[in-house]
């Protein structure tokens, strides 16, 4: 299809609308603003922001033990510009200075208060209070930020994934389908992301699932990222699908957006799930990753962690199946890579631009001009400074 800069067509008195240009191809379809996003962004040759890196703290190599993580997994940062890293493996959170340097350790694992068995995700309010989503404990934990236990958020349902504290004291939660809640093939999927209030009840949810007709791949490829811009807008990143979505602050659907891939998005395996007396064994689907992040930055753009190419099976080493698991055990040391890239659309969803990154990225969070992407594998944490170019 040929791409012109300005051609609209009104079809059925305005209930269809498609309207094309150089590159995108955008629709209106029941209401909702779909954008299809073709190769390249409308920055072409002069993009309006660049990365530049401040430092790399972790990693490895790391001689001081504080900064030695197992697998850093998000980071949030308060007013006075302090870092905090979310350690999942060693279950605790380290609360650096703004050039870096340890100051304490928060939480730690356990059932108890200020404790957490499988923490997943951060945020922090204004007054530089530190919430810590336990998914396995069905809570949020509430610290201040000198790592005083204040208050725990106990969940009604069990949940996975991620959160974001609203205004309102209110909170967004959600990350996956848990299979439990897929295996009856006759019901409605559930919607992917909750409002619950400060005592942890159901307020509202939304964002509409992708049924794959199969309850093992509808649980792995509805999973997602997703953070809140300064108006309380969401933005939703798909790990396996090509698909970007935005939502209103109360959870209506403002647009849709896809965008150009260098790789497919089919089910490559559904994998399995097999019920005998011995238990049940089961096989994650196989499926090309599109995506490990998301984050929206004061202009309200919103940059995504995504993947420029596949890993060779070189990159992604030798693996083992037990009980119908599948697991590595054995992956060569990857720091140098082209395998990831940071795009950036503007707030109606048109793609921007992209920004290649030279090292594993496995999620990423933005806190005014500081851009931070963890990379769990070889536990560090990167810090850029977003840069606007006039």
């Amino acid at each position: 299809m040929r791409y012109l800069r300005r051609v609209f067509i009104v079809l059925a008195a305005g209930a269809f609308f498609i309207a094309w240009s150089a590159a995108q191809k955008v629709e209106t379809v029941n209401g909702t603003r779909v954008v299809h996003n073709e190769k390249g962004g409308a920055w072409g040759a002069s993009p309006q922001v660049k990365i530049e890196l401040v430092r790399k703290i972790g990693g490895l190599d790391e001689p001081d033990p504080n900064l030695s993580f197992a697998a850093p997994y998000d980071v949030v940062r308060d007013s006075a510009g302090n870092i905090y890293v979310l350690d999942t493996r060693d279950k605790c959170v380290q609360k650096l200075d703004a050039e870096g340097k340890f100051l304490i350790s928060i939480g730690r694992g356990g059932q108890g208060p200020g404790e957490f068995q499988s923490a997943s995700s951060l945020d922090i309010d204004a007054a530089d209070n530190l919430f810590v989503f336990d998914a396995i404990g069905r809570k949020i934990e509430v610290f201040s930020s000198d790592g005083k236990p204040l208050n725990t958020i106990k969940f009604e349902t069990p949940s996975v994934g991620t959160i974001r504290r609203l205004k309102s004291r209110q909170f967004i939660k959600g990350g996956r389908l848990l299979l439990r809640d897929v295996m009856e093939g006759s019901r409605k999927l559930p919607k992917l992301l909750s409002i619950i209030d400060r005592d942890g009840r159901t307020l509202t949810t939304f964002c509409e699932a992708t049924d794959y007709k199969d309850p093992n791949v509808n649980s792995s490829a509805n999973s997602i990222l997703f953070d809140r811009d300064a108006h309380e807008n969401i933005v939703v990143g798909f790990l396996y699908q090509n698909r970007i979505d935005k939502y209103a602050s109360g959870g209506t659907l403002t647009w849709r957006a896809d965008r150009h891939l260098n790789y497919g998005t089919g089910v490559i395996d559904k994998g399995f799930i097999k019920r005998d007396e011995g238990g049940t064994s089961i096989q994650a689907p196989k499926m090309n990753m599109v995506s490990l992040g998301i984050a929206a930055d004061g202009a309200g753009r919103i940059w995504v962690n995504t993947y420029n190419r596949q890993m060779s099976p070189e990159e992604l080493g030798e693996s083992i199946t037990i009980g119908g698991v599948t697991r590595a055990t054995k992956r060569p040391g990857i720091e140098k890579t082209d395998i990831y890239k940071l795009e950036i659309f503007d707030p109606a969803g048109i793609l921007l631009g992209d920004i290649p990154l030279d090292h594993l990225a496995h999620g990423l969070r933005i806190f005014g001009d500081a851009l931070f992407i963890w990379d769990a594998e070889n536990a560090a944490v990167y810090q850029y400074k977003i840069v606007e170019i006039s």
